[in-house]
């Protein structure tokens, strides 16, 4: 029989992975909370049209996941990202404003699968709804710092953009027509995979050389060099702007200004950023402010802001780098293992007695020998196993062992609870 092998682009996960992904999406959790920010749920499924015109023209008809079933017309999609559901969710239930709300769900996107790429993965996205620049974009830059180092990373900068700012640099100073706008985007999008001078060739096919240079020798000016040369007062009122979020943000030695970031989709409308680890190829988180996504919905402009961290990629730069291990194989704290099967039924009782303690509890159910539930207790990296046999039923105490330094002694269950709640 051939082996049944994950759709291309997903992945199982072991028991070790998996409990390192709880623990990652616990911690980022908690980071949004701190921050005020609540949970919810939406759909992994949504209508088609929810996307059309919206995420751009590459995740519209190269990356989504769409079909139709065999007996609806209807034309659905595996989501490609968390932030249409929420605008939906939004323009339903119109919830008061600011409104601070965090997500944690599977996406999917038909990519090429690669380290850190997979065509289904976890985002956790966090977004402010009515909320105004530069307090809110400032919130966004603190929050993502201040989940990285939760996570335990130490080596990587935030890099800020703003649309509005090379929108007017390229239409006022350059003289590119608004239609071409995006395109250019699109391409200066690609720098960080294709290089200078690659994109420089592919803006080429869309701008007169000399604009194309341009645009190219631009990413070479640092903030102070931009306030200098483009000193004009649309320009110099998104400086501001940008400044005042730079000001508001705690920890300044992570942030940098970077001209050429633009980030993919569409529906950005001003500031925008990156998350780059150290040694890594690609960002692991990023975001920014779209002003103009929900009034496509309500016809109302309506602010918003927000940042996406990707689970799949910090999980593999952190443990590439140390930062984390699968060493964790269960959750379980307390093997109960038993002599020989007559003490089954004792092993039961006091198996559910402990979880009555909340105490998480393995119990061999294969009817292994004492030595097989051992050894697979120590396998696992359970630290205590309690035994029942002949001698522990006949004194009517238990065996308390520590399967790493191997001490054991009698006690009865009353002093075993007391101990394992100590530890």
């Amino acid at each position: 029989m051939s082996e049944f092998l994950p759709v291309k682009g997903t992945r199982d996960f072991p028991s070790e992975y998996a409990i390192l992904r709880e623990r990652v999406i616990s911690i980022l959790k908690e980071c949004f909370q701190i921050f005020g920010y609540d949970p919810i749920i939406t759909p992994i499924v949504e209508n088609f049209e929810l996307y059309k015109g919206k995420s751009g023209e590459e995740i519209e008809k190269k990356l989504i996941w769409r079909f139709k079933l065999p007996y609806s017309d209807r034309e659905y999609a595996l989501r490609p990202e968390l932030t249409p559901s929420l605008v939906r969710f939004y323009s339903r239930f119109r919830p008061k404003l600011p409104f601070k709300r965090y997500e944690i769900g599977r996406v999917y996107r038909y990519d090429d699968p690669q380290k850190g790429r997979y065509r289904e993965f976890w985002q956790a996205d966090f977004d402010v709804i009515g909320g105004k620049s530069p307090e809110a974009d400032a919130e966004v830059l603190n929050l993502v710092i201040f989940a990285l180092k939760r996570l335990g990373f130490k080596n990587f900068v935030l890099r800020v953009n703003s649309r509005i700012l090379l929108r007017e640099i390229f239409e006022n100073f350059f003289g590119i027509e608004k239609e071409k706008v995006l395109k250019v985007y699109r391409e200066i999008d690609k720098l960080d995979k294709l290089g200078k001078q690659k994109v420089l060739e592919n803006l080429a096919g869309i701008l007169e050389k000399e604009k194309a240079e341009k645009i190219v020798r631009l990413f070479d000016y640092n903030f102070d060099e931009i306030k200098e040369k483009f000193d004009e007062e649309k320009i110099g009122k998104e400086i501001r702007n940008l400044e005042d979020i730079f000001d508001l943000v705690e920890d300044k030695d992570k942030i940098r200004f970077d001209l050429s970031l633009v980030r993919g989709l569409d529906y950005y409308t001003g500031f925008v950023f990156e998350a780059w680890l150290e040694g890594f190829n690609r960002s692991v988180a990023g975001g920014g402010r779209y002003d103009n996504l929900i009034e496509l919905f309500t016809g109302k402009k309506t602010l918003c802001v927000g940042g996406c961290l990707g689970i799949a990629p910090l999980i593999d730069v952190g443990l590439e780098k140390g930062i984390f291990n699968l060493n964790r194989k269960t959750y379980a704290e307390i093997a109960v293992v038993y002599v020989r099967e007559e003490f089954l039924k004792d092993a039961f009782s006091l198996a559910n007695l402990l979880r009555e303690n909340n105490f998480k509890v393995y119990l061999d159910l294969g009817k292994n020998n004492f030595q097989e539930q051992m050894m697979r207790a120590r396998e696992k990296g359970i630290e205590y196993a309690i035994i029942v046999g002949e001698k522990e039923k006949k004194e009517r105490k238990y065996t308390l062992q520590n399967l790493k330094t191997k001490e054991r002694a009698m006690y009865s269950l009353e002093e075993i609870l007391e101990m394992l709640e100590e530890k």
